[in-house]
């Protein structure tokens, strides 16, 4: 940790015994919390201080301690730079990268802040009351290549203006932009599904163009009511423009006022338009919208955008009704809200048949309930093909369809040179499709691309940072490369607001094993097993564990999951990976076998970290099941 006093050598040229005070006070300030955090003081360089940390948190814990002193005490400015790197002692002096890159990251940090390096930033950020955001790649002096810059966000900390970034970085950020919740204003909050639906809808239009960066829905809705600024919420998403829309009526017609805003230096409205359409209009209604901000904002659209957004599309009403009831409900991931969303697309299909996105939705609700194990392959596999098929003879080049044949390919088929092809297909469509992003995260995994893997991860949370499901599945690349404790991470912060979530629950049962955190393995299962419905005696598995462990305890709940597979459908790979977990290869063996059998749309993960098999990578019996899925092992 490098800190530096903002404008010493000035006030020492005007003022000399002032500039001693402020160099005292700086001392005890930094002496106090050097001690406090379990930090070394290096040594002392005029009014510039380095520090070394064994612990990149209390690094960081130290520098926020620092500011927040300095700005009760001090009569002066501090910066401060972070690096996690190599340092060498020498003749009573210090050296090395570690000193070199904080000197560069504080030399060009805003007063009063705190600037890491990328390392620092995936040391700690796993860490809940601690938040950094990304600034860019930064040109520091005599580093040469660009060096991925964060900064520390906290009440009293600065954040960097957009002029301050485009100077550090030489780009600009402004074509990127979150469209906020709808207000509704109809005068009805029954109707807030079909509120919601636009609002998606809207976000799904604007996402098509290529040269947008658009946030996610799921994001954007963790704003709904916020007491933030326009440019706050611009600076936390790291956005330029931002939309605000209304709601104001929703009957035969539907009304609708649309604000566009540019968030920096200050809030401006860029302009605002009143709509007023038939229902029936309502896609043509989003079309014409994003091709107004593309052109305010002079956006090039390509050919194949021009001819998207030139589309006439007439939908019946009741139809869009039930589609937007069914897609509220997909979110949920629960059997009864996956059932009840299969029921509303199936009447819009009724009323509106010849709509490829109800037969793409409707196929990737019997996905999902296939994935989650509340269905088997043999039944569900159909209904997503004969859906699919369906939604690709109405529209063979939309995002929705080659996404869900992508992730068929991926999960049913396992033709992953098809699934990789259609994956890009749906990212060409909308590139700011998180859910391709992620679900392309995990192909990449399967087949040993760690590296690209996570690239794709990274971009699906950058586009919906606060979506719990884009949360979990980002913990997959991240698990890959062994980043365990932030998978881990993930799940805690998900399951903190939502205990009983399904998904996040998955997820700390495989990341607390692999982080070897039982305690939190047996929680998980005990909220798992609850969602699923399955007859499993809780009581008697943490009696068991309370007594004698971990294995044993897990060893009963195999023993009562065994009796229950031979009264209904059992998730193969999911006993496979439990029965690795008590180390006991020769029966997860079986269970792959029968999981290869029924095409469990799971066993594509087999040769991940995620699933704990590389005991298995010499069994010919597995190897003979890699050979034949063309699965690669590591």
């Amino acid at each position: 940790m490098f800190t530096d006093i903002v404008g010493y050598t000035s006030l020492m040229g005007s003022d000399e015994d002032k500039a001693f005070q402020v160099l005292r006070q700086n001392r005890e300030i930094q002496q106090s919390s050097i001690k406090k955090y379990h930090g070394e003081w290096l040594k002392e360089m005029g009014d510039g201080i380095l520090a070394q940390f064994s612990s990149a948190t209390d690094s960081v814990q130290c520098a926020i301690e620092i500011q927040r002193q300095a700005r009760k005490d001090l009569e002066a400015q501090i910066r401060i730079g972070i690096h996690l790197g190599d340092i060498t002692f020498e003749n009573n002096d210090v050296f090395g990268d570690g000193v070199n890159i904080a000197s560069r990251l504080q030399s060009i940090t805003d007063p009063g802040g705190i600037y890491l390096s990328e390392s620092i930033h995936n040391a700690i950020r796993s860490q809940k009351d601690i938040e950094s955001k990304y600034l860019g790649e930064v040109k520091l002096k005599n580093v040469n290549y660009p060096f991925k810059t964060y900064f520390i966000k906290e009440k009293g900390l600065p954040v960097p203006s957009k002029n301050r970034i485009i100077e550090l970085t030489g780009s600009g950020r402004d074509k990127s932009i979150v469209i906020l919740p709808f207000d509704n204003y109809t005068g009805s909050d029954e109707l807030e599904y079909f509120v919601a639906g636009m609002h998606s809808s809207m976000i799904g239009a604007i996402g098509t163009v290529s040269g947008m960066r658009v946030i996610s829905k799921t994001t954007s809705n963790a704003y709904k009511d916020s007491e933030k600024s326009i440019p706050e919420i611009a600076s936390e998403l790291g956005v330029d423009t931002v939309i605000e829309a209304s709601v104001l009526g929703l009957g035969e017609k539907i009304s609708l006022q649309v604000k566009l805003m540019d968030a920096y230096p200050e809030e401006k409205l860029l302009w605002m338009h009143d709509y007023y359409e038939d229902k029936s209009q309502i896609l043509n209604l989003y079309s014409k919208i994003t091709k107004q901000i593309a052109n305010d904002l002079m956006l090039e659209l390509t050919p194949r955008e021009e001819q998207l957004l030139a589309r006439s599309l007439t939908i019946d009403e009741a139809a869009y009704d039930s589609y937007l009831k069914g897609l509220y409900l997909l979110e949920d991931a629960d059997l009864e809200s996956l059932n009840k969303a299969r029921e509303y697309l199936n009447s819009a299909i009724e009323k509106n048949p010849d709509w490829a996105p109800l037969y793409s939705s409707l196929a990737q609700v019997w996905g999902t309930i296939v994935q989650m194990g509340f269905e088997s392959p043999e039944i569900g596999g159909p209904k997503i093909f004969e859906n699919l098929n369906k939604a690709l003879e109405l529209d063979p080049n939309s995002a929705d369809s080659h996404f869900v044949i992508g992730m068929t390919a991926f999960l049913t088929e396992w033709d992953w040179e098809k699934a990789e092809m259609e994956l890009l297909k749906a990212l060409a469509a909308n590139p700011n499709d998180a859910m391709s992003r992620v679900i392309y995260a995990h192909l990449l995994g399967c087949l040993q691309r760690p590296d690209e893997s996570l690239t794709q991860g990274r971009l699906a949370i950058e586009l919906d940072p606060l979506n719990p499901l884009i949360q979990v599945f980002y913990a997959a690349p991240l698990m890959n490369t062994g980043d365990y404790e932030t998978a881990l991470a993930y799940g805690e912060k998900i399951s903190a607001v939502d205990p009983g979530h399904f998904m996040a629950n998955s997820l700390i049962e495989v990341s607390a094993f692999l982080c070897r955190d039982y305690n939190k393995v047996m929680e998980a299962a005990k909220y798992i097993f609850a969602a699923k419905e399955e007859e499993v005696d809780f009581k008697e598995v943490e009696r068991i564990f309370g007594e004698t462990g971990f294995v044993t305890a897990y060893e009963e709940i195999l023993r009562q999951l065994e009796v229950l597979a031979q009264k209904g459908y059992t998730a193969p790979v999911e006993m496979a990976f439990r029965y690795m977990m008590v180390d006991q290869p020769d029966k997860a063996m079986e269970w792959i076998e029968k999981g290869f059998e029924v095409r469990d749309q799971v066993m594509p993960y087999i040769a991940t970290h995620i699933f704990l098999c590389e005991p298995l990578f010499d069994n010919p019996r597995f190897l003979e099941i890699v050979k034949k899925m063309n699965l690669p092992l590591p």
